[in-house]
């Protein structure tokens, strides 16, 4: 099958100090402890020189993984001047030694759940996705085919696209202890866009390039295992659990009105923060909560419920309307469109997905975009990292002749270099990138 080994030709926007910002810690709560890296490093296990030629994995997981992905820069991020300027503009000390830092910067464990070879400056590491390794690592090393035995012994179940959009967004958007605040933002953290099925397999360090960013390969061994881990399912079931989450840090009292105003993190940032040379918002200074990722989700919704997905766009106009009245009527217009996302997920999960469900889902996000009602950042923003996710997978399935999946992946790198300012976009090149997609996803 035509693009296996292929990965990352789309630039994944705005990466944290040169990274994706670290995945959630897996391993938590988990039943094991932590071994540490190396580990999984040894040239028997993950670290070969070269892929084995007999072998269902390729047994370089681990060389991919500290060469090719920004997950094993996160420690090393800590160390840099913009990091310690943030720190230090927070009132804060070194921020390797920070909780607010290392909770998405590393696996940082307490004591009694690491052993000796454990090193926490080694960042965000296999275990860190994975789960803490010693009560799973005798089964997984008995043979490739015990995957169910992995998980029932601790392993955390990456494969599953809603448990893998729990995991990432526990930091790519936060969770009850790790959140990027409005003040962090103001001391100099950049925003965090984030979309799963894309941030899951491309990467900007080499953005013409689909090569060697994801450390494993999807061939007929995998899939005797595991499910097909692109595309339409991952990106619908992805961003339900993005705005369900966005929806519950909203409500949490943590987050709620100190005087004024309430966590101003979870509003669309660029309602103050506006460049005058490109697209923002309307009616500048009036703040609306962030509702991105809920339109993708009606997207999504319209997949499997037309009925779940008018009311998807229903509540999306509530929460629009009381964000203006009160922080109680936020917090029950977000009860009432969570409960709607849920109902949502749930269809999702029992959905039998097709090529016609992600054309389908293609052009209807270049129809919205051309509409005019995607036209805000972050909402055009999720439109291209959609779109890159559904056309990955088109190409991986051969849906796609090799004349239009080359066309159709070099219109979306247009459409990613749109967003070269944290601030305005090119909505042209957004324009003319989705439009080139959607004709192509419609032959």
């Amino acid at each position: 099958m035509r693009g296996w080994a292929i990965f990352a030709r789309i630039a994944a926007a705005i990466i944290l100090f040169g990274f994706g910002p670290a995945a959630a810690l897996a391993g938590e709560a988990a039943l094991g402890v932590a071994l540490g890296a190396t580990t999984c490093g040894a040239s028997t296990c993950h670290a070969a020189s070269e892929p084995w030629p007999n072998s269902a994995v390729s047994q370089r997981e681990y060389i991919v993984w500290k060469e090719s992905d920004p997950h094993a820069n996160s420690w090393t991020a800590l160390n840099s001047p913009r990091a310690k300027a943030i720190t230090a503009r927070l009132g804060l000390g070194a921020p390797t030694e920070q909780k607010l830092c290392l909770g998405c910067h590393a696996l940082p464990l307490p004591p009694e759940k690491r052993e000796e070879s454990f090193d926490i400056t080694e960042g965000v590491t296999c275990e860190a996705c994975h789960g803490p390794a010693s009560a799973w690592l005798g089964v997984h090393t008995a043979g490739l085919y015990f995957y169910g035995e992995n998980l029932a012994n601790g392993m955390y179940p990456t494969t599953d696209p809603s448990a893998r959009a729990d995991l990432c967004l526990g930091c790519h958007v936060g969770d009850g202890e790790r959140f990027v605040s409005h003040n962090m933002m103001a001391a100099g953290h950049p925003t965090l866009p984030f979309e799963l099925g894309f941030y899951s397999w491309f990467t900007k360090t080499n953005p013409e390039n689909r090569a060697g960013y994801a450390h494993f390969t999807v061939d007929d061994d995998y899939l005797q295992r595991k499910p097909w881990p692109f595309g339409v399912k991952v990106w619908a079931l992805g961003q339900v659990a993005q705005a369900r989450r966005i929806l519950e840090l909203v409500v949490d009292p943590k987050h709620g009105p100190k005087g004024l105003f309430p966590e101003l993190s979870h509003f669309e940032c660029r309602a103050c923060h506006r460049s005058q040379k490109g697209p923002g918002v309307e009616r500048v200074a009036l703040p609306r909560i962030k509702s991105a990722n809920i339109l993708f989700a009606g997207f999504a919704a319209e997949l499997v419920d037309p009925g779940l997905a008018a009311r998807i766009r229903e509540d999306v106009e509530a929460l629009k309307r009381r964000s203006a009245e009160s922080w109680e009527a936020v917090i029950a217009s977000s009860a009432d469109l969570k409960r709607t996302l849920e109902a949502v997920e749930a269809k999702l999960k029992a959905h039998e997905f097709t090529v016609e469900d992600n054309r389908r889902s293609l052009i209807r996000i270049a129809r919205a975009y051309q509409d005019g009602r995607l036209s805000e950042y972050e909402a055009a923003e999720q439109a291209v990292l959609s779109a890159g996710s559904l056309v990955d997978e088109l190409d991986r399935l051969d849906a796609l002749s090799a004349a239009d999946a080359a066309a159709a992946l070099d219109a979306m790198a247009r459409g990613v270099s749109a967003f070269a300012s944290a601030n305005a976009y090119s909505a042209a090149d957004v324009r003319a990138s989705l439009g080139e997609i959607a004709r192509i996803a419609a032959r």
